[in-house]
């Protein structure tokens, strides 16, 4: 039996990533991010916390066939005409411009939404690499996903509370893969070429996430690519992440990391591979929400709350009880992305373009997340509003 830290070979040929893995540890240290032994959304969690229903999922409440969400369907038909958001509109209807846009957007889409592959078999127990040292084995997991086209990878035991009632996953662990969206484009949201951003990463993330689960796989262990899209989405990435440490909860409910912001989406990989699940971490981002409230000033529906956590759930169907915090209005949401498909297939995320979190790793930017860590309520909002001036006068 040979352990990893023997294989000098696999170590050079992976040695950029470890370097990778490196360099994204210094940078959460040099900014004072904590590790924690509880994620920092339980001081939402006021009750006991029921598996979510997954046909309350707002994008599924708009198939005809589901039995909730008659009324939603009714009222974003009338204020639509469309019975789905991703309805596209015919080319001939669209400006030369926005026609290359949603072209883009649905060659994009293409493999996240029909790529369906079987997964490769279990290599069976003679052929099993047998795990002496599960911390060299995590560290081995991480760099093949960055090899892979990861940005970032984290690791968490899985709480069933984030699995959706009706599906059933008996692995312990989940590794969640980071990849953020390209800049350019998500500075375009609303418009075709920010939807492109949605669409490019999730179908990266989906590459990635089969190709880890059947490595895997080949080494012996059960592993399976999760969806959170479509028809039969399966768990809930917002708090599996928080537990993996990506981030913390955001006013916007997503997951807001200190390298991505908010600009980053996830998928999972589920697997009984004996591994080490990372702790959740801490950096401020329930006081730095407070003090922003840049998302929801931005986003011209109301979808988005402003002020200080509440218990009163915007949009009763689609949101889970048992929390006091900021909730989403899904229907306004999904309706605003639909009532102008000639410039937008979906928002594409304009309330991600607007959070001063977003900005490329550098020695300035840096500089600008540790105060926005540290400082004070007062100090935090000056940031804000220099971020406005500065990135978003215009």
């Amino acid at each position: 039996m040979v352990s990893l830290k023997e294989m000098q070979k696999l170590k050079d040929a992976l040695r950029p990533y470890e370097k990778k893995l490196q360099s994204q540890e210094k940078l959460r240290r040099l900014l004072g991010v904590n590790e924690v032994e509880r994620p920092t959304y339980e001081r939402y969690i006021i009750k006991p916390i029921e598996r979510f229903d997954r046909r309350k999922n707002a994008f599924l409440t708009l198939l005809a066939n589901n039995p909730f969400g008659a009324e939603f369907r009714t009222r974003f038909r009338e204020r639509t005409g469309v019975d789905h958001y991703s309805s596209p509109l015919p080319y001939s209807e669209l400006s030369p411009e926005d026609r290359i846009g949603q072209s883009l957007t649905a060659a994009s889409w293409r493999l996240c939404r029909e790529y369906e592959p079987k997964s490769l078999p279990i290599t069976d127990s003679g052929g099993r690499v047998e795990i002496t040292d599960q911390v060299e084995m995590t560290r081995l997991i991480k760099k093949v996903a960055l090899f892979f086209g990861a940005e970032m990878v984290r690791i968490t035991r899985i709480d069933p509370r984030w699995i959706y009632k009706d599906v059933d996953i008996s692995h312990p662990y989940a590794i969640i893969a980071v990849v953020s969206h390209p800049r350019p484009l998500n500075q375009t949201s609303p418009s075709h070429l920010s939807s492109l951003a949605v669409a490019h990463t999730y179908s990266n993330l989906k590459f990635i996430t089969t190709h880890l689960a059947d490595f895997i796989r080949g080494l012996g262990y059960d592993a399976v690519y999760r969806e959170t899209l479509g028809r039969n989405p399966e768990m809930l990435m917002v708090p599996m992440a928080i537990d993996a440490g990506v981030g913390e909860f955001a006013r916007n409910g997503r997951v807001l990391s200190p390298e991505f912001g908010i600009n980053m989406r996830l998928k999972a990989v589920t697997t009984d591979l004996p591994i080490e699940p990372d702790k959740p971490i801490s950096f401020g981002v329930h006081e730095f929400c407070l003090s922003c409230e840049e998302c929801a000033r931005q986003y011209p529906v109301g979808a988005i709350p402003f002020g200080p956590p509440s218990e009163k759930l915007a949009d009763p169907l689609h949101n889970n009880p048992g929390f006091r915090k900021w909730y989403i209005h899904a229907e306004r949401c999904l309706t605003f992305w639909a009532v102008n498909r000639k410039k937008w297939s979906t928002c594409g995320g304009r309330c991600i373009n607007f959070c001063p979190w977003n900005k490329p790793i550098s020695f300035w930017h840096n500089m600008v997340r540790w105060a926005a860590i540290h400082s004070p309520a007062k100090l935090k909002r000056i940031l804000v509003l220099a971020d406005r001036f500065f990135y978003h006068g215009k």
